[in-house]
């Protein structure tokens, strides 16, 4: 929800970071797998467990969600986007994530079946995701249809950081973003039947299935 709402109105200050990347002419591919092998090194250090390993992860995963935000910034500026590079961008990702989870689960053996199900509806997700990419016709200013939902990356990343900085609090944060996601789930499924039934993609005709929804 932030990135889909809220974007749009810190994107000047992105513009201004990407401008160093794009002077030393890192390309928007290099970005994201920086992004990617910082998100890794935190997970590490996620494993470790005490409060300096977590806060190392802490201020690492940080500089892997920002550049996590600029390699697509740097990509539109340069002309450079492409459906392949936002795959990548979304399969490592998900990969980050699933590292965080499975880390963070060794050293708090408490959020180990809360993460499951958090890895479980990461999967739901990008499923419905990766479709509706697939389906809906591209509007917007990403290389494809971007379909926001009650929680997206930043979001993502703000459950990683409290997690990390209240690990007692964990299997309940977990818990509520899991809801949360879920719900994303279930209303990215639900419009893309519709769509699907408006333009006759279910196999009836789009008339007959206007009718249906009118």
């Amino acid at each position: 929800m932030i990135d889909t709402r809220l974007r749009r109105y810190v994107q000047k200050a992105f513009d201004l970071l990407a401008r160093p990347l794009i002077a030393w002419g890192l390309s928007p591919t290099q970005i994201t797998l920086a992004a990617a092998a910082l998100g890794l090194l935190g997970c590490a250090f996620t494993l470790g467990g005490s409060l300096a390993f977590r806060l190392a992860a802490l201020g690492i995963g940080a500089l892997s969600a920002l550049l996590d935000i600029l390699d697509g910034t740097v990509a539109r500026a340069t002309g450079r986007s492409s459906p392949l590079g936002a795959f990548l961008d979304l399969i490592l990702d998900r990969i980050v994530e699933a590292s965080f989870i499975l880390a963070f689960s060794l050293a708090f053996p408490n959020a180990r079946w809360p993460g499951m199900v958090f890895l479980a509806l990461v999967i739901v997700n990008f499923s419905a995701f990766l479709l509706a990419g697939s389906l809906f016709p591209n509007t917007g200013k990403k290389s494809l249809h971007y379909e926001g939902g009650l929680v997206e990356r930043s979001e993502t990343f703000i459950l990683f950081g409290l997690m990390l900085l209240i690990p007692t609090a964990a299997p309940w944060l977990l818990w509520i973003f899991n809801i949360l996601m879920a719900g994303t789930a279930v209303l990215r499924f639900v419009r893309i039947v519709r769509y699907a039934r408006s333009e006759g993609l279910d196999g009836r005709p789009a008339k007959e299935a206007d009718h249906d929804l009118s």
